[in-house]
């Protein structure tokens, strides 16, 4: 009977710690903390921001804590009780290190949280983090003067050592500058478009910020030219539409206006997208170019760069059918020769929609040359180039009638007038003077 008894009760425990194991009273599991913050920085700055999940599926989180701790003095404590029930819980940390009176050195940040169940189970997690207070520097070794709307603009700075990137701002545009043309890495050299659509004067600021997350922005002194570019009127004539249709291919329109406004406007932009993505990202940091740009002689100009058109189809304008030409158009012989304007590499050859068969080449310093409409390729991408090279003939494949060169000359995704590129005296007084006086005092990158 005694024996009878004792098995019952063992059986009595077992059944009721599965009951309570089963409804999370008694937990052998510890919270899990998380940190959701992608940008986990060993250094951080004078503001710092993580942030953590934290969960506990068996009996739900019970208290979370949160210390900042520098020097074995605690200089920050905050606690949260949970609602029972709770199993997940999302926190921000801020650190702010003049609020919370940190100074530059190591600081430690510890996270805990315990549970629910019958044992009070815990989980405590410290990360380390090296505070840097002190924003970078910048020291402008030379900015250009004069910009104008759809210009190219040339810089040179100089940093702090622990300065990561260095970049130009405009509204809300950006644009990199580059570390490693130069032998001393701490100097950097910024070539930035202008928008050819901004015809008033914008601010120009560059920032630097450094491996703590720092950011220090100054601005840019500089005066603008105002370039007042062509409207054009073009009417659409029967063998213009017909490159339309071809272009459209097999897609149904209620119309041709309808017909001409996608492939004008709708496949325009997403040709330049792509025009733009390739021409973004930099690959060859130092200059490729030696000198002005070359390009097809005894050629006349036929369209300039950055004319805004407006089309008119059987006497009625197109109404949302006009669009930028973002190049020059220059014309020869049938079938002319192309040459490569200066030295660089092939990034690009095939077929863009409007633009037909084209080339883009990188020359560095993130800037490319665009050429299209063209006949044939005589390179492949990857390969390296010489000015002057032949690397196509003129044609008319894309939207063009007339069998001609579409150039164009892009900075970090944007285009710029070419016309500065064609300029020797343009491109020394801007760039190459300063450039080559620097490379004495700095070392070649």
């Amino acid at each position: 009977m005694r024996d009878k008894f004792i098995l019952f009760v063992i059986l009595t425990m077992i059944v009721g710690g599965i009951y309570l194991y089963l409804k999370g009273i008694i937990d052998f599991g510890e919270p899990e903390i998380s940190v959701k913050t992608q940008n986990l920085r060993k250094i951080i700055g004078k503001k710092y921001s993580l942030e953590f999940k934290i969960s506990d599926d068996n009996s739900g989180l019970k208290e979370i804590a949160i210390y900042i701790v520098q020097d074995g003095e605690n200089k920050f404590v905050k606690k949260f009780d949970i609602p029972k029930g709770v199993k997940e819980k999302e926190i921000k940390v801020d650190i702010d290190t003049d609020k919370y009176k940190l100074k530059k050195g190591e600081v430690d940040l510890i996270i805990s949280a315990s549970d629910r169940g019958l044992f009070e189970n815990k989980t405590v997690k410290p990360f380390k983090f090296i505070v840097d207070p002190e924003p970078p520097e910048i020291t402008t070794l030379y900015s250009q003067r004069y910009i104008m709307n759809g210009g190219t603009a040339f810089a040179f700075f100089k940093v702090s050592d622990d300065v990561e990137k260095l970049y130009i701002q405009m509204e809300n545009l950006k644009f990199n500058c580059l570390s490693g043309v130069f032998k001393n890495k701490s100097v950097y050299t910024c070539v930035f478009p202008y928008p050819y659509y901004w015809e008033t004067k914008k601010e120009i600021f560059v920032s630097a910020e450094d491996k703590a997350g720092n950011i220090t922005t100054v601005k840019i002194p500089y005066r603008f030219k105002l370039k007042r570019y062509r409207k054009s009127l073009i009417k659409v004539s029967e063998k213009l539409m017909r490159k339309i249709r071809i272009l459209a291919g097999n897609k149904k329109f209620p119309d041709e206006v309808e017909m001409f406004k996608y492939v004008n406007v709708k496949m325009r932009k997403e040709n330049e997208k792509k025009i733009h993505s390739i021409t973004r990202n930099i690959v060859i940091l130092k200059p490729q170019f030696k000198d002005r740009f070359t390009v097809m002689k005894r050629a006349a100009v036929l369209g300039g760069f950055a004319d805004y058109r407006k089309y008119k189809y059987k006497g009625k304008i197109i109404e949302g059918g006009d669009a930028y030409h973002k190049g020059m158009d220059i014309a020869s012989i049938k079938n002319a020769e192309v040459p490569a304007a200066e030295d660089g590499v092939v990034v690009f050859t095939g077929f863009l929609g409007i633009y037909g068969n084209s080339i883009i080449i990188e020359h560095g310093l993130g800037v490319y040359t665009l050429y299209s409409h063209l006949l044939d390729f005589k390179v492949k991408k990857g390969e390296t180039v010489k000015r002057g090279q032949i690397i196509a003939h003129t044609d008319t494949t894309g939207l063009a009638l007339g069998d001609h060169l579409h150039f164009g000359v892009l900075i970090q995704g944007l285009e710029v007038h070419p016309i500065e590129w064609l300029d020797r005296k343009w491109l020394k007084t801007r760039f190459f003077d300063k450039y080559n006086e620097l490379k004495g005092i700095y070392g070649e990158g």
